[in-house]
């Protein structure tokens, strides 16, 4: 004889809505709301709404807004690091178990210096199979090309400096002989984006 069931509580997880914390975790990476909109393919003006609803719902501000750009509050910085953690979890997860699913193509400049064949070169890291679908490369290495949009990351045979931007010396893939070292540089917001990590891998891969 099967019983009825009475008196299940039904538990919901407590949280804000998720695209007002995707927008809150890409502005407080990169401290911008121009460029969290470029990642997310939206409109400054749409992350900046979500963000005032998220600080409505929460009770606090997440940010201080600056003539000449965003600041973290006290409750930002402590809450930014752990929903950064919780998207790559499930990010990671879902790499793993919906290997179909789409990611987003990673615009790569590689300097004519290091390269002329740029697409070659990809393909002869990459093995028979041709060319991974998550990169694209141009042969490249002007870094204004990187701060206007056009790419979302270069490699360069210079160390810099690169004021405002996220720069890391790489040893080469001995594809790249004779050239044994080169940088890559990325807004800071990008630089452990799953794309970034796989082509970093890919080109300094012993």
């Amino acid at each position: 004889m099967q019983l009825p069931v009475r008196g299940i509580a039904v538990v919901s997880h407590r949280l804000p809505p998720l695209n007002a914390l995707r927008a809150f975790e890409a502005a407080g990476r990169h401290l911008s709301f121009k460029r969290a909109a470029g990642e997310l393919s939206v409109t400054p003006g749409a992350v900046s709404q979500q963000i005032r609803h998220l600080e409505q719902v929460l009770g606090f501000p997440l940010f201080q807004r600056l003539p000449r750009g965003l600041l973290l509050t006290g409750h930002g910085e402590a809450l930014l690091p752990v929903i950064g953690e919780a998207f790559e979890r499930v990010s990671a997860a879902l790499e793993e178990v919906a290997t179909a699913m789409p990611g987003r193509i990673l615009r790569l400049g590689i300097s004519p210096r290091l390269t002329r064949d740029p697409e070659g070169l990809l393909a002869a890291l990459v093995g028979p199979g041709g060319a991974e679908a998550f990169i694209r490369v141009q042969p490249t290495d002007d870094v204004g090309d990187l701060l206007s949009g056009a790419i979302n990351a270069v490699l360069r045979p210079g160390r810099g400096p690169y004021p405002g931007l996220q720069a890391e010396a790489l040893d080469l893939h001995p594809a790249f002989a004779p050239h044994r070292r080169a940088t890559l540089v990325t807004w800071p917001g990008l630089a452990q984006c799953r794309e970034v990590r796989r082509a970093r891998a890919l080109l300094g891969q012993a």
